[in-house]
Protein backbone atom coordinates (compact mmCIF):
# COMPACT_ATOMS: atom_id res chain seq x y z
CA UNK A 1 0.00 0.00 0.00
CA UNK A 2 1.52 3.24 -1.05
CA UNK A 3 1.68 6.36 1.51
CA UNK A 4 -2.14 8.05 1.97
CA UNK A 5 -0.31 11.32 0.74
CA UNK A 6 1.44 9.74 -2.17
CA UNK A 7 -1.72 7.25 -3.21
CA UNK A 8 -4.06 10.67 -3.31
CA UNK A 9 -1.92 13.47 -3.67
CA UNK A 10 -3.64 14.50 -7.37
CA UNK A 11 -7.40 13.25 -6.48
CA UNK A 12 -8.32 16.41 -4.09
CA UNK A 13 -10.41 17.02 -6.93
CA UNK A 14 -12.96 14.62 -5.97
CA UNK A 15 -12.22 13.87 -2.62
CA UNK A 16 -13.54 17.82 -1.61
CA UNK A 17 -16.88 17.19 -2.81
CA UNK A 18 -18.17 14.41 -0.89
CA UNK A 19 -20.30 14.05 1.90
CA UNK A 20 -19.12 11.70 4.75
CA UNK A 21 -21.06 10.51 7.52
CA UNK A 22 -19.54 7.79 10.39
CA UNK A 23 -20.60 5.70 12.78
CA UNK A 24 -18.27 4.41 15.24
CA UNK A 25 -18.79 1.00 17.06
CA UNK A 26 -16.39 0.65 20.27
CA UNK A 27 -16.31 -0.05 23.93
CA UNK A 28 -16.18 2.79 27.20
CA UNK A 29 -13.35 1.28 28.97
CA UNK A 30 -14.35 1.99 32.47
CA UNK A 31 -16.32 5.26 32.50
CA UNK A 32 -19.85 5.86 32.61
CA UNK A 33 -22.23 6.54 30.19
CA UNK A 34 -23.00 9.76 31.03
CA UNK A 35 -18.94 10.49 31.79
CA UNK A 36 -18.52 9.13 28.10
CA UNK A 37 -20.84 11.98 26.76
CA UNK A 38 -19.80 14.25 28.41
CA UNK A 39 -16.04 13.72 27.40
CA UNK A 40 -17.05 13.67 24.05
CA UNK A 41 -19.01 17.12 24.14
CA UNK A 42 -15.49 18.68 25.54
CA UNK A 43 -13.40 16.58 22.97
CA UNK A 44 -15.72 17.53 19.75
CA UNK A 45 -16.56 20.84 20.64
CA UNK A 46 -18.14 22.88 19.31
CA UNK A 47 -20.28 19.67 17.68
CA UNK A 48 -23.09 18.36 19.96
CA UNK A 49 -23.28 14.97 21.42
CA UNK A 50 -26.75 13.82 22.63
CA UNK A 51 -26.82 10.25 24.80
CA UNK A 52 -30.09 8.41 23.63
CA UNK A 53 -30.94 5.00 25.56
CA UNK A 54 -32.28 3.08 22.97
CA UNK A 55 -30.35 1.50 20.09
CA UNK A 56 -31.20 2.93 16.42
CA UNK A 57 -33.30 6.18 17.99
CA UNK A 58 -35.13 8.49 16.28
CA UNK A 59 -32.76 11.30 15.90
CA UNK A 60 -31.13 11.85 12.96
CA UNK A 61 -27.67 13.94 13.39
CA UNK A 62 -26.61 16.92 11.22
CA UNK A 63 -23.67 18.41 11.29
CA UNK A 64 -23.58 20.21 14.26
CA UNK A 65 -25.44 17.56 16.23
CA UNK A 66 -23.57 13.90 16.63
CA UNK A 67 -25.46 10.90 18.70
CA UNK A 68 -24.20 8.02 20.89
CA UNK A 69 -26.48 5.45 21.94
CA UNK A 70 -26.64 1.65 23.44
CA UNK A 71 -25.49 -0.80 20.49
CA UNK A 72 -26.83 -3.85 22.79
CA UNK A 73 -26.02 -6.51 20.31
CA UNK A 74 -22.32 -6.12 21.22
CA UNK A 75 -23.02 -6.62 24.38
CA UNK A 76 -21.83 -4.88 27.78
CA UNK A 77 -20.60 -0.93 27.39
CA UNK A 78 -21.08 -1.34 23.44
CA UNK A 79 -21.64 1.87 21.80
CA UNK A 80 -22.48 3.26 18.64
CA UNK A 81 -21.16 7.27 18.01
CA UNK A 82 -22.94 8.65 14.94
CA UNK A 83 -22.20 11.61 13.10
CA UNK A 84 -24.38 13.63 10.54
CA UNK A 85 -23.37 14.12 6.62
CA UNK A 86 -20.51 16.56 7.11
CA UNK A 87 -18.17 18.25 4.29
CA UNK A 88 -15.03 16.06 3.33
CA UNK A 89 -12.54 18.03 5.12
CA UNK A 90 -14.84 17.95 8.22
CA UNK A 91 -15.25 14.14 8.14
CA UNK A 92 -11.61 13.81 8.24
CA UNK A 93 -11.27 16.44 11.45
CA UNK A 94 -13.77 14.44 13.57
CA UNK A 95 -12.34 11.04 12.41
CA UNK A 96 -8.59 11.91 13.67
CA UNK A 97 -10.81 13.33 16.79
CA UNK A 98 -13.02 10.16 17.53
CA UNK A 99 -10.50 7.75 16.90
CA UNK A 100 -8.09 9.27 19.03
CA UNK A 101 -10.72 9.48 21.69
CA UNK A 102 -11.60 5.88 21.72
CA UNK A 103 -7.48 5.02 21.72
CA UNK A 104 -7.75 7.36 24.85
CA UNK A 105 -11.16 6.04 26.50
CA UNK A 106 -12.43 2.85 25.20
CA UNK A 107 -11.27 -0.20 22.78
CA UNK A 108 -12.23 -2.08 20.47
CA UNK A 109 -13.03 -6.28 19.49
CA UNK A 110 -14.02 -8.22 16.66
CA UNK A 111 -17.65 -7.44 17.69
CA UNK A 112 -16.42 -3.55 16.49
CA UNK A 113 -16.68 -1.96 13.19
CA UNK A 114 -16.44 1.59 11.58
CA UNK A 115 -19.13 2.36 8.26
CA UNK A 116 -18.28 5.50 5.98
CA UNK A 117 -21.48 6.69 4.52
CA UNK A 118 -20.97 8.65 1.42
CA UNK A 119 -22.58 10.83 -1.19
CA UNK A 120 -21.37 14.28 -2.85
CA UNK A 121 -22.43 17.37 -3.72
CA UNK A 122 -23.09 19.05 -7.09
CA UNK A 123 -24.05 16.65 -9.76
CA UNK A 124 -22.37 13.90 -9.27
CA UNK A 125 -25.52 11.63 -7.92
CA UNK A 126 -25.34 7.95 -6.94
CA UNK A 127 -28.94 6.98 -9.15
CA UNK A 128 -26.12 7.23 -12.16
CA UNK A 129 -23.79 4.90 -10.44
CA UNK A 130 -22.12 2.21 -12.49
CA UNK A 131 -22.71 -0.64 -9.74
CA UNK A 132 -20.60 -3.20 -11.56
CA UNK A 133 -18.28 -1.37 -12.29
CA UNK A 134 -17.71 -0.28 -8.56
CA UNK A 135 -17.85 -3.70 -7.77
CA UNK A 136 -15.12 -5.02 -9.97
CA UNK A 137 -12.58 -2.30 -8.66
CA UNK A 138 -13.30 -2.91 -5.01
CA UNK A 139 -10.05 -4.42 -4.05
CA UNK A 140 -11.74 -6.73 -1.47
CA UNK A 141 -8.09 -9.01 -1.04
CA UNK A 142 -6.55 -5.18 0.20
CA UNK A 143 -9.08 -4.80 2.36
CA UNK A 144 -8.73 -8.15 4.30
CA UNK A 145 -4.82 -7.91 4.11
CA UNK A 146 -5.10 -4.80 6.61
CA UNK A 147 -8.73 -6.25 8.10
CA UNK A 148 -8.28 -9.72 8.46
CA UNK A 149 -11.14 -10.73 10.56
CA UNK A 150 -13.56 -9.47 8.51
CA UNK A 151 -12.92 -11.67 5.37
CA UNK A 152 -16.41 -13.80 4.89
CA UNK A 153 -17.69 -11.75 7.85
CA UNK A 154 -21.12 -12.07 8.10
CA UNK A 155 -22.03 -8.35 8.32
CA UNK A 156 -19.98 -6.99 5.14
CA UNK A 157 -20.01 -10.20 2.99
CA UNK A 158 -18.39 -10.05 -0.47
CA UNK A 159 -19.85 -7.54 -2.88
CA UNK A 160 -18.47 -10.11 -5.99
CA UNK A 161 -21.09 -12.14 -5.09
CA UNK A 162 -23.84 -9.38 -6.41
CA UNK A 163 -22.36 -10.47 -10.12
CA UNK A 164 -24.79 -12.91 -12.12
CA UNK A 165 -23.09 -16.28 -13.92
CA UNK A 166 -25.55 -18.79 -12.99
CA UNK A 167 -27.84 -18.13 -15.79
CA UNK A 168 -24.96 -18.01 -18.18
CA UNK A 169 -23.84 -21.08 -20.27
CA UNK A 170 -20.22 -19.79 -22.38
CA UNK A 171 -17.95 -16.85 -21.40
CA UNK A 172 -18.43 -13.90 -24.13
CA UNK A 173 -20.60 -12.06 -22.38
CA UNK A 174 -21.55 -8.29 -23.09
CA UNK A 175 -20.71 -6.39 -20.63
CA UNK A 176 -23.93 -4.59 -20.67
CA UNK A 177 -26.01 -8.02 -20.08
CA UNK A 178 -24.10 -8.82 -17.02
CA UNK A 179 -24.43 -4.81 -16.08
CA UNK A 180 -28.17 -5.09 -16.53
CA UNK A 181 -28.42 -8.35 -14.35
CA UNK A 182 -27.35 -7.18 -11.35
CA UNK A 183 -29.16 -8.24 -8.52
CA UNK A 184 -29.27 -5.62 -5.36
CA UNK A 185 -29.53 -7.41 -2.10
CA UNK A 186 -32.26 -6.46 0.29
CA UNK A 187 -30.24 -6.44 3.44
CA UNK A 188 -27.34 -4.95 4.43
CA UNK A 189 -25.06 -7.08 5.68
CA UNK A 190 -22.41 -6.67 2.38
CA UNK A 191 -19.11 -5.22 1.92
CA UNK A 192 -20.78 -1.88 0.80
CA UNK A 193 -24.71 -1.52 1.47
CA UNK A 194 -26.23 -0.22 -1.48
CA UNK A 195 -29.96 -0.03 -0.13
CA UNK A 196 -29.87 3.86 -0.05
CA UNK A 197 -28.40 4.66 -3.56
CA UNK A 198 -32.16 5.28 -5.09
CA UNK A 199 -32.96 8.25 -2.53
CA UNK A 200 -33.62 11.91 -3.43
CA UNK A 201 -30.40 13.49 -3.47
CA UNK A 202 -30.65 14.91 -0.04
CA UNK A 203 -30.87 11.21 1.44
CA UNK A 204 -28.90 9.05 -0.83
CA UNK A 205 -25.74 7.30 0.02
CA UNK A 206 -23.30 4.36 0.05
CA UNK A 207 -22.08 2.61 3.81
CA UNK A 208 -18.66 1.07 3.03
CA UNK A 209 -19.30 -1.93 5.83
CA UNK A 210 -15.73 -4.04 5.05
CA UNK A 211 -13.65 -2.22 7.54
CA UNK A 212 -13.28 -2.93 11.59
CA UNK A 213 -12.32 -6.04 14.01
CA UNK A 214 -10.19 -5.81 17.29
CA UNK A 215 -7.94 -2.51 17.89
CA UNK A 216 -9.36 -1.31 14.34
CA UNK A 217 -8.58 2.37 15.81
CA UNK A 218 -5.00 1.83 16.19
CA UNK A 219 -4.11 2.79 12.83
CA UNK A 220 -5.67 5.73 11.89
CA UNK A 221 -3.42 5.91 8.49
CA UNK A 222 -4.85 3.22 7.30
CA UNK A 223 -8.79 4.41 8.06
CA UNK A 224 -8.20 7.52 6.45
CA UNK A 225 -6.74 5.66 3.47
CA UNK A 226 -9.53 3.04 3.10
CA UNK A 227 -12.35 6.22 3.30
CA UNK A 228 -10.47 8.32 0.15
CA UNK A 229 -10.02 5.18 -2.01
CA UNK A 230 -14.04 4.04 -1.36
CA UNK A 231 -14.80 8.00 -2.08
CA UNK A 232 -12.79 7.94 -5.48
CA UNK A 233 -13.79 4.41 -6.48
CA UNK A 234 -17.35 5.58 -5.79
CA UNK A 235 -16.31 8.98 -7.63
CA UNK A 236 -15.09 7.11 -10.29
CA UNK A 237 -18.34 4.52 -10.86
CA UNK A 238 -20.83 7.44 -11.44
CA UNK A 239 -22.26 8.41 -14.94
CA UNK A 240 -19.14 6.09 -16.49
CA UNK A 241 -18.32 3.98 -18.83
CA UNK A 242 -16.64 0.50 -18.68
CA UNK A 243 -12.62 0.47 -19.53
CA UNK A 244 -10.46 -2.08 -20.70
CA UNK A 245 -9.29 -3.16 -17.20
CA UNK A 246 -13.21 -3.68 -16.25
CA UNK A 247 -13.70 -5.95 -19.16
CA UNK A 248 -10.75 -8.39 -18.11
CA UNK A 249 -11.52 -8.08 -14.45
CA UNK A 250 -14.99 -9.04 -15.34
CA UNK A 251 -14.13 -11.94 -17.88
CA UNK A 252 -11.74 -13.26 -15.29
CA UNK A 253 -14.64 -13.35 -12.76
CA UNK A 254 -17.24 -14.74 -15.00
CA UNK A 255 -14.51 -17.50 -16.82
CA UNK A 256 -13.92 -19.18 -13.02
CA UNK A 257 -17.28 -18.96 -11.55
CA UNK A 258 -19.13 -20.25 -15.24
CA UNK A 259 -16.58 -23.46 -15.07
CA UNK A 260 -17.32 -23.84 -10.88
CA UNK A 261 -21.14 -23.97 -11.61
CA UNK A 262 -21.19 -25.73 -14.47
CA UNK A 263 -18.83 -28.23 -13.71
CA UNK A 264 -20.91 -29.31 -10.61
CA UNK A 265 -23.63 -29.94 -12.73
CA UNK A 266 -22.50 -33.38 -12.69
CA UNK A 267 -22.77 -35.58 -9.68
CA UNK A 268 -19.50 -37.32 -11.03
CA UNK A 269 -17.64 -34.36 -10.76
CA UNK A 270 -18.90 -33.37 -7.14
CA UNK A 271 -18.06 -36.16 -6.07
CA UNK A 272 -14.46 -35.80 -6.91
CA UNK A 273 -14.12 -32.42 -5.84
CA UNK A 274 -16.21 -33.12 -2.45
CA UNK A 275 -15.32 -36.66 -1.91
CA UNK A 276 -15.76 -36.23 1.91
CA UNK A 277 -19.41 -34.98 1.69
CA UNK A 278 -22.13 -37.25 1.24
CA UNK A 279 -25.23 -36.87 -0.55
CA UNK A 280 -28.15 -38.97 0.61
CA UNK A 281 -32.02 -38.86 -0.99
CA UNK A 282 -34.13 -39.78 1.52
CA UNK A 283 -31.31 -41.01 3.66
CA UNK A 284 -30.40 -42.98 0.62
CA UNK A 285 -26.83 -43.09 -0.59
CA UNK A 286 -26.36 -45.28 -3.32
CA UNK A 287 -25.38 -43.48 -6.44
CA UNK A 288 -28.21 -44.69 -8.98
CA UNK A 289 -30.56 -42.61 -6.56
CA UNK A 290 -28.75 -39.69 -5.54
CA UNK A 291 -27.91 -39.73 -9.08
CA UNK A 292 -31.35 -40.01 -10.44
CA UNK A 293 -32.53 -36.68 -8.09
CA UNK A 294 -29.34 -34.85 -8.28
CA UNK A 295 -30.43 -32.53 -11.85
CA UNK A 296 -33.23 -31.32 -9.27
CA UNK A 297 -30.78 -30.66 -5.90
CA UNK A 298 -28.10 -29.28 -8.01
CA UNK A 299 -29.06 -25.77 -6.97
CA UNK A 300 -30.03 -25.94 -3.69
CA UNK A 301 -26.25 -27.71 -3.52
CA UNK A 302 -24.61 -25.65 -5.26
CA UNK A 303 -26.18 -22.45 -3.50
CA UNK A 304 -24.87 -24.20 -0.31
CA UNK A 305 -21.42 -24.83 -2.03
CA UNK A 306 -21.40 -21.18 -2.67
CA UNK A 307 -22.49 -19.64 0.56
CA UNK A 308 -19.91 -21.82 2.55
CA UNK A 309 -16.83 -22.11 3.02
CA UNK A 310 -14.70 -25.09 3.65
CA UNK A 311 -17.59 -27.54 3.31
CA UNK A 312 -16.47 -31.01 4.12
CA UNK A 313 -16.81 -34.09 6.30
CA UNK A 314 -20.64 -34.21 5.93
CA UNK A 315 -24.03 -35.60 5.07
CA UNK A 316 -26.47 -33.54 2.56
CA UNK A 317 -29.70 -35.40 2.97
CA UNK A 318 -32.54 -34.36 0.26
CA UNK A 319 -36.04 -35.33 1.96
CA UNK A 320 -38.52 -35.63 -1.14
CA UNK A 321 -41.62 -34.99 0.43
CA UNK A 322 -40.84 -31.83 1.84
CA UNK A 323 -38.11 -30.62 -0.17
CA UNK A 324 -35.77 -29.86 2.53
CA UNK A 325 -32.07 -30.21 2.59
CA UNK A 326 -30.46 -31.38 5.88
CA UNK A 327 -27.14 -30.71 6.38
CA UNK A 328 -25.59 -33.72 9.19
CA UNK A 329 -22.20 -33.15 11.15
CA UNK A 330 -20.73 -30.41 8.96
CA UNK A 331 -18.07 -27.78 10.59
CA UNK A 332 -18.10 -24.73 8.28
CA UNK A 333 -18.67 -20.75 7.96
CA UNK A 334 -21.01 -19.54 5.87
CA UNK A 335 -20.44 -16.93 3.25
CA UNK A 336 -23.90 -15.80 2.48
CA UNK A 337 -27.19 -16.12 3.76
CA UNK A 338 -28.31 -19.77 4.79
CA UNK A 339 -31.96 -20.02 4.38
CA UNK A 340 -34.79 -22.98 4.43
CA UNK A 341 -31.76 -25.75 5.52
CA UNK A 342 -32.09 -28.31 8.51
CA UNK A 343 -29.06 -28.15 10.68
CA UNK A 344 -28.28 -31.46 12.78
CA UNK A 345 -25.15 -31.87 14.46
CA UNK A 346 -23.44 -29.13 13.58
CA UNK A 347 -20.65 -26.50 14.34
CA UNK A 348 -21.22 -23.43 12.39
CA UNK A 349 -21.15 -20.07 12.44
CA UNK A 350 -23.04 -17.40 9.96
CA UNK A 351 -26.63 -15.67 8.90
CA UNK A 352 -29.16 -18.19 9.00
CA UNK A 353 -32.80 -17.73 8.54
CA UNK A 354 -36.22 -20.44 8.34
CA UNK A 355 -33.50 -22.93 9.68
CA UNK A 356 -34.00 -25.55 12.07
CA UNK A 357 -31.01 -26.43 13.76
CA UNK A 358 -31.12 -29.72 16.15
CA UNK A 359 -27.72 -30.85 18.45
CA UNK A 360 -25.65 -28.13 16.94
CA UNK A 361 -22.55 -25.67 18.45
CA UNK A 362 -23.29 -22.03 16.76
CA UNK A 363 -21.42 -19.53 17.51
CA UNK A 364 -21.04 -15.13 15.94
CA UNK A 365 -24.21 -15.88 14.20
CA UNK A 366 -27.15 -14.23 13.19
CA UNK A 367 -30.47 -15.96 13.46
CA UNK A 368 -33.29 -15.24 12.33
CA UNK A 369 -36.73 -17.11 12.07
CA UNK A 370 -35.64 -20.12 12.54
CA UNK A 371 -35.61 -23.23 15.82
CA UNK A 372 -32.91 -24.16 17.53
CA UNK A 373 -33.42 -27.61 20.15
CA UNK A 374 -31.13 -29.25 22.08
CA UNK A 375 -28.37 -26.72 20.90
CA UNK A 376 -25.36 -24.36 22.29
CA UNK A 377 -25.48 -20.67 20.81
CA UNK A 378 -22.41 -18.87 21.44
CA UNK A 379 -22.34 -14.57 21.17
CA UNK A 380 -24.61 -14.37 18.55
CA UNK A 381 -27.65 -12.35 17.70
CA UNK A 382 -31.16 -14.43 18.23
CA UNK A 383 -34.40 -12.63 16.43
CA UNK A 384 -37.71 -14.00 16.07
CA UNK A 385 -36.71 -17.27 16.59
CA UNK A 386 -38.30 -19.84 19.19
CA UNK A 387 -35.52 -22.02 21.43
CA UNK A 388 -36.05 -24.97 23.24
CA UNK A 389 -33.86 -26.71 25.36
CA UNK A 390 -30.36 -24.54 24.57
CA UNK A 391 -28.33 -22.84 26.15
CA UNK A 392 -27.47 -19.28 24.82
CA UNK A 393 -24.48 -17.23 25.87
CA UNK A 394 -23.20 -13.90 25.57
CA UNK A 395 -26.47 -13.33 22.85
CA UNK A 396 -28.11 -10.60 21.60
CA UNK A 397 -32.14 -12.00 21.71
CA UNK A 398 -35.02 -10.56 20.55
CA UNK A 399 -38.58 -11.48 19.90
CA UNK A 400 -39.34 -15.11 19.92
CA UNK A 401 -39.69 -17.71 22.10
CA UNK A 402 -37.22 -18.41 24.44
CA UNK A 403 -37.70 -21.68 26.56
CA UNK A 404 -34.12 -22.52 27.72
CA UNK A 405 -30.90 -21.15 29.59
CA UNK A 406 -29.29 -17.83 28.81
CA UNK A 407 -26.11 -16.65 29.99
CA UNK A 408 -24.47 -13.17 30.06
CA UNK A 409 -25.69 -11.36 26.89
CA UNK A 410 -28.73 -8.90 26.59
CA UNK A 411 -32.47 -10.52 26.08
CA UNK A 412 -34.01 -7.16 24.54
CA UNK A 413 -37.94 -8.82 23.63
CA UNK A 414 -39.62 -11.75 23.75
CA UNK A 415 -42.23 -14.92 25.45
CA UNK A 416 -40.55 -16.91 28.13
CA UNK A 417 -41.06 -20.31 28.65
CA UNK A 418 -42.01 -22.33 31.62
CA UNK A 419 -38.23 -23.66 31.49
CA UNK A 420 -36.63 -20.70 30.60
CA UNK A 421 -33.56 -19.05 32.96
CA UNK A 422 -31.58 -16.17 32.83
CA UNK A 423 -28.69 -15.63 35.25
CA UNK A 424 -27.81 -12.79 36.86
CA UNK A 425 -25.25 -11.13 33.94
CA UNK A 426 -28.13 -11.17 32.01
CA UNK A 427 -29.40 -7.45 30.86
CA UNK A 428 -33.18 -7.23 30.46
CA UNK A 429 -33.83 -4.27 28.63
CA UNK A 430 -37.24 -2.76 29.25
CA UNK A 431 -39.33 0.68 29.04
CA UNK A 432 -38.39 1.50 32.80
CA UNK A 433 -35.11 -0.56 32.84
CA UNK A 434 -32.88 0.64 30.21
CA UNK A 435 -29.01 -1.04 29.20
CA UNK A 436 -27.33 2.26 30.94
CA UNK A 437 -29.48 1.34 34.65
CA UNK A 438 -30.72 4.95 34.38
CA UNK A 439 -33.96 6.27 35.29
CA UNK A 440 -35.68 6.35 32.20
CA UNK A 441 -37.41 10.18 31.90
CA UNK A 442 -38.57 12.36 29.58
CA UNK A 443 -37.15 15.71 27.86
CA UNK A 444 -34.09 14.65 30.83
CA UNK A 445 -31.71 17.44 29.32
CA UNK A 446 -28.23 18.71 30.28
CA UNK A 447 -26.54 21.25 29.66
CA UNK A 448 -23.36 21.70 26.76
CA UNK A 449 -21.99 19.19 27.84
CA UNK A 450 -24.40 16.66 25.92
CA UNK A 451 -28.62 15.82 26.80
CA UNK A 452 -29.68 12.02 27.75
CA UNK A 453 -33.01 11.44 25.78
CA UNK A 454 -35.31 8.62 26.40
CA UNK A 455 -38.28 8.07 24.06
CA UNK A 456 -42.00 6.77 25.10
CA UNK A 457 -42.58 3.64 23.62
Amino acid sequence: MEKYSDKFLNQSSKLKNAVVGMEFEFYMRDLSFYKTLELLNQELDPVKVWGFREYHSDFTPDDRNFKIEPDLSGGSNMVELVTGPLDYFDAKYFLVKIIKFIQTYGYTNEKCSIHFNVSFNGDKNLNDLNILKLILNTDEDEIYRCYPSRKANVYAKSIKNMIPFKEYDFFNIPISVVKNNIRLPNDKYFGINFLHINNDKETQRLELRYIGGKDYEKNLGQLIYFMDRFIINVFDSIDTLFNAEDVSKLEEFLEENISKFKNLSKYDNFIIDFPSVQIQIDQNNSYDMVNTYYDKIYPKLFALVEATEDLKECIINYVINTQIVEIVDANFKSLLTIKGCDLINCNVEGIFEDCFFVGSEIKNSQITKSKIQHSDVDNSKVFNCKVEQSELTNCYFMGGYLNGNMYSGVFRSGELGPYASLDSEVKIVTDTSNFFDTPFEEDDKGDKEGAIKGFKK
